[in-house]
């Protein structure tokens, strides 16, 4: 039984939009349709425990307004100087966002950067042997 219509209807139900006659079709259904019934038995618990976690006063835990304002005393200032290192962290960090990573077997991930990175210095390796070679032959006797 293709129950989609009931299913998209039990909102309207609990929230008391339906007129009689919808009510009574619904009903009908919930009578020999149990995988509806539970539908519209979980629908109600959910809205029943939203509306009592709006009236939950929740506390934060002990030490949280403490631990939040010593967190705040470590950050710099805005416009304050910032080492060498925290630019660095921070231009690697932007570069990670903007250029992702790649999908490898297994689940693991290498950032594209490293694999520019790599590529940059196994080319500065190449260009560098070529170089040298090219020294080599030229300082030879002949």
């Amino acid at each position: 039984m293709d129950c989609s219509y009931y299913r998209e209807r039990i909102n309207e139900y609990v929230d008391g939009e339906m007129d009689y006659l919808q009510v009574a079709e619904l009903q009908a259904h919930l009578s020999f349709c149990p995988d509806c019934a539970v539908e519209l038995a979980q629908t109600g618990e959910l809205r029943g425990a939203l509306a009592d976690w709006g009236r939950l006063e929740l506390a934060p835990p002990p030490g949280f307004a403490e631990r939040v304002m010593a967190a705040v005393e470590l950050e710099p200032a805005p416009g304050a100087p910032r080492t060498a290192g925290q630019l660095l962290d921070e231009t690697l960090r932007k570069l990670d966002d903007r250029l992702g990573s790649i999908s490898l077997p297994g689940g693991r991930t290498i950032p594209v950067k490293n694999v520019i990175g790599w590529g940059v210095a196994t080319a500065a390796v190449v260009i560098g042997l070529g170089r040298r070679r090219e020294r080599g032959s030229r300082e030879l006797p002949l």
